[in-house]
């Protein structure tokens, strides 16, 4: 049979299949059989997982287990048809339609159980009757529900208020996206504005400088607010965070209250309160803030007054909310075409550094951490002139010991600075800038856990001399500004009452040079400013009043750790009262688990009363500073408090403050009288057992300030 053709090889025996073969059958049949669930989810926890995915997983297991939950059949099979095995990727996905069935269900019963004192206004004649028991309530609470968070891009959609005597808490939309009848907005806020405005009915917020801020776009100006929440509650825990809680209305009513409470995003994610289009829901979230806004402040007013506490907050903190929204409202005028500038030039300059950098080190990536380290330690073996046991790195701490060994290393430090300088804040100002032209940040007055201002957007802390001249005053104004000098070693002074140290200050001497001079035995004239003896003494002294180890204390003064302890004890030794103070300061905290600085505000240290040794110790170090600095901050904050009520008679405005130092914008006519109250306000608000000194400087351009006498003599005063 021509042309036909068989296939000897199919009439033999079958070879042995592979290994390989034999597994890849083997993983065929296996895939045609479901793995049973609990062996996937046995994988699931087996694997390393985050604490937030664990949790959610956890979640997810127990809804299936259940049967609350289900897979999507599309991911029970793959594209074969095969079955397919449950995966972490598909449970965290089951998650997220959890969180959706919860949410719904949350939001349902929120509107089911909407208590019959919440009152949704939509009409004329609901909204009169409210005004009507306004017209009789002492206090309020005030809630404004907004298009999302910019204080200075987003707009109301609606106004919370509680009625306290009445215990009615109404919520007013007029901007929702809804078919549902509302209110007209303008008509609303010219109703609620004589209210607003009303500074005998006092004002009760939850972070309430958002809520002024916002009220003020609309032309109402919030007066008579007589407590805030959240700062109260930094009075009473200032270590909220700091033990993994937060500030949020609904974390701490669910914390302190045992109120359960659903935070925004939890219900609404990224949507603005506007695309809440069910009304019911908006009253159920909406009045809820203010009624349960108004049982956390009861129970802060109960707590504060039973530790003491109640006249402090009420006399510094709740008055210094108002001088912080003046001065965030303020804002900050940038030289934009300054900014252009420095820009250019900062770029001139990096484009020499990068050539030099080359010629040092090649063609690498000078951002790179890993090439450096290359470059730096396998082949130069820079290494070697780094002490023993300081590990190889690219830090700066590291790269400034390396820096007077190697040149390339200083252009390296001097590239960064300026790649910073460039990227922070020369080219990242002009972005903050708002629709008003200027830059408005936040001032936190509970920005750290000892009560000291801190600020964002931009952080004033951090600002370097280079970038602070693009801060220029108002047209028309300068920059009045006073700075306290050595602020925190006049309380030390004051607290210990050490003759030394309050003798230099009554006398008007400089307090370094005196203490090296009693300290080292030395002429005062050996101890003046420059010397390295004055340089001792005043990072010793702030050693002990930060209290900084032998350690930090021996690479700040670039010596010995041996000579560094024998400095502390030669201090100690030379100012007893000094060592007593902080002795009794550990004392105290170890007894009682805090400290307290002026007007009995404290700074708790439930570590202090540890039994472990390293614990207790870390909370020691603390005890001192938060004294002083926490004392320095009351200081600060009632003397802004006056500058405020100065600048209402003068009709300046509060500009910032800034670590010891306190501006205001005042009109470029002011006169030496005018400077002369402003500097009265510094020195005598708060009077301590030293007198207080504070340098005083005008300015056009932050940072390029005239003293007062230099500032008069160029206006031809003099």
């Amino acid at each position: 049979m021509e042309g036909l053709r068989l296939n000897l090889n199919a009439l033999k025996p079958a070879a042995p299949k592979t290994d390989a073969v034999q597994a890849t059958v083997k993983r065929k049949a296996k895939a045609k059989t479901a793995e049973p669930i609990e062996e996937s989810w046995r994988k699931i926890f087996a694997m390393k997982l985050s604490d937030a995915d664990r949790k959610r997983l956890t979640e997810v297991k127990a809804a299936m287990d259940a049967g609350n939950l289900a897979r999507d059949p599309a991911d029970c099979v793959n594209k074969a048809g095969n079955p397919k095995a449950f995966s972490k990727a598909e449970a965290l996905r089951l998650w997220k339609t959890l969180q959706e069935a919860q949410r719904e269900e949350t939001l349902r019963q929120m509107v089911e159980n909407t208590p019959d004192n919440y009152w949704l206004i939509t009409t004329e004649a609901r909204l009169d009757e409210f005004l009507a028991l306004l017209d009789n309530e002492e206090e309020i609470v005030f809630d404004v529900e907004t298009t999302g968070a910019d204080t200075w891009e987003d707009r109301i959609v609606g106004n919370v208020i509680s009625a306290v005597k009445a215990n009615i808490h109404a919520y007013i939309p007029t901007k929702h996206v809804t078919d549902a009848p509302q209110l007209p907005h303008d008509y609303v806020m010219e109703k609620l504005k004589p209210i607003y405005e009303d500074a005998s009915v006092k004002k009760i917020a939850h972070n309430g400088k958002f809520d002024i801020h916002m009220l003020s776009h609309e032309g109402v100006t919030l007066r008579g607010l007589a407590w805030d929440t959240q700062f109260a509650m930094h009075i009473l825990n200032e270590n909220e965070r700091v033990t993994g809680g937060s500030y949020r209305l609904k974390d701490l009513v669910t914390k302190y209250l045992g109120i359960p409470s659903q935070t925004y995003d939890e219900l609404f994610g990224k949507a603005g309160f506007h695309e809440v289009a069910d009304l019911n829901v908006a009253l159920a979230y909406a009045a809820k803030d203010g009624d349960v806004t108004l049982k956390l402040r009861n129970f802060q007013c109960e707590h504060l007054r039973k530790i003491g506490l109640l006249e402090y907050y009420e006399q510094v903190e709740n008055p210094t909310i108002g001088v912080s929204v003046e001065m965030e409202a303020a804002g900050f005028v940038l030289d934009i075409e300054k900014a252009k500038t420095l820009g250019a030039e900062l770029k001139a300059e990096l484009v020499d550094i990068e050539e030099g950098l080359r010629s040092h080190f090649g063609e690498i990536n000078f951002n790179s951490p890993a090439q450096l380290s290359e470059k730096f330690f396998d082949e130069l073996k820079l290494d070697r002139y780094l002490p023993n046991g300081f590990k190889k790195s690219t830090d700066v701490k590291t790269l400034k010991l390396l820096a007077p060994h190697h040149e390339g290393i200083k252009l390296l430090l001097s590239y960064r600075e300026k790649t910073k300088l460039l990227g922070t804040y020369i080219e990242a100002l002009p972005q903050q800038v708002k629709a008003d032209g200027r830059i408005h940040g936040n001032f936190n007055q509970t920005g750290t856990v000892t009560g000291r201002f801190s600020s964002n957007n931009p952080n004033l802390q951090n600002q370097p001399y280079f970038a602070r001249k693009l801060f220029v005053a108002p047209p028309g104004q300068v920059i009045l500004s006073g700075d306290f000098s050595q602020q925190e070693p006049r309380f030390l002074s004051h607290f210990t009452g050490e003759e030394v140290l309050v003798n230099a200050y009554r006398e008007g001497r400089d307090l370094y040079s005196t203490a090296a001079s009693e300290l080292f035995g030395l002429p005062i004239e050996e101890c003046g400013d420059g010397s390295k003896y004055r340089k001792m003494m005043k990072t010793g002294i702030l050693a002990v009043m930060y209290g900084t180890g032998p350690k930090t204390l021996a690479d700040q003064l670039g010596i010995t750790e041996q000579e560094a302890k024998d400095f502390i004890a030669q201090f100690y030794e030379k100012y007893p009262k000094v060592k007593a103070w902080i002795d009794g300061n550990e004392q105290f905290a170890k007894r009682y688990g805090y400290v307290q600085m002026l007007h009995g505000r404290k700074r708790r240290l439930p570590e202090a009363k540890s039994r472990d040794r390293f614990t207790q110790f870390r909370a020691m170090r603390q005890a001192t500073n938060a004294i002083i600095q926490g004392s320095a901050a009351i200081q600060t904050k009632l003397t802004m408090i006056e500058l405020q009520k100065l600048c209402r008679r003068k009709g300046w405005t509060m500009a910032f403050s800034v670590h010891d130092e306190v501006a205001v914008y005042a009109p470029e006519t002011l006169t030496r009288e005018d400077v002369a109250d402003f500097e009265a306000v510094m020195l005598n608000t708060l009077r301590l057992d030293v007198p207080n000194k504070t340098d005083i400087e005008i300015s056009r351009r932050w940072g390029e300030g005239f003293t007062v006498d230099e500032w008069f003599k160029t206006k031809g005063d003099d």
